[in-house]
């Protein structure tokens, strides 16, 4: 399967979950990556705002704030991601794409965790995005230590890939 009937595909089977199905397997998730010994470490976690159904991480979101942790959000600056500090969870404008970015133009410091959105995962941690290649430009640039985040139905035995595509670190998910 190439990889826009793939995001077609995937993007479909998300768009039917329903809002209790997409926040209970969204606990689900986000309670594992709170157990994760890179996330107990961190300082600095980069994270993503939930659109179409994608896993919902604002439990992640209210534990780095009561923890004292930085969050940060993509925002789309000339066709490429660049992560700022959001320090609250109303700290958010309708930005490139229409995806909620922060308000604050306060530069995130470098990650310890980077928590990547994603349409599709392979087990050996390779991901589709939505074909912008953004997330790719930026982790080709950037060491971070990066989780896919998926519900199970998005984690596949393989997705096709390109030279550019970069693999990521490992892929968290529901089942």
């Amino acid at each position: 399967m190439d990889k826009a009937t793939l995001r077609k595909t995937i993007m479909k089977q998300r768009s039917e979950l329903s809002q209790e199905e997409v926040q209970r397997r969204s606990k689900k998730i986000c309670e594992k990556i709170l157990r994760l010994p890179e996330y107990k470490s961190s300082k600095v976690v980069y994270l993503y705002y939930p659109i179409n159904n994608e896993v919902d991480l604002r439990l992640v979101a209210k534990d780095c704030l009561e923890k004292g942790k930085t969050m940060a959000f993509p925002k789309v600056i000339d066709g490429q991601i660049e992560f700022f500090v959001a320090s609250s969870e109303d700290d958010f404008e309708p930005g490139a794409y229409n995806i909620p970015e922060p308000k604050e133009d306060i530069k995130a410091p470098k990650a310890d965790l980077l928590l990547a959105p994603g349409v599709a995962f392979s087990i050996d941690a390779m991901r589709v995005g939505y074909g912008g290649g953004m997330y790719d430009r930026f982790l080709s640039k950037n060491s971070v230590h990066t989780i896919g985040v998926c519900y199970s139905f998005q984690l596949l035995n393989r997705v096709p890939t390109l030279a550019h595509d970069e693999r990521l670190d490992e892929i968290i998910y529901d089942e």
